[in-house]
């Protein structure tokens, strides 16, 4: 005879986002202005899709 489960339970625990660099990128390395805010718009998506994955 077949067993039908009804409920399941389960426990998740969130990971941490880590934290975005408080220094500048283009400090570390010289950049231009647009790779500047090419790198920014990256870290920002980077930042989006970590928090992403835990919603």
């Amino acid at each position: 005879m077949p067993v039908i489960i009804n409920e399941v339970v389960t426990q998740v625990t969130p990971e941490p986002v880590p934290s975005t660099s408080a220094q500048a990128p283009q400090s570390a390395t010289p950049v231009t202005a647009p790779e500047y805010e090419l790198l920014q718009t990256l870290n920002l998506i980077q930042e989006r899709q970590a928090r992403l994955q835990i919603d």
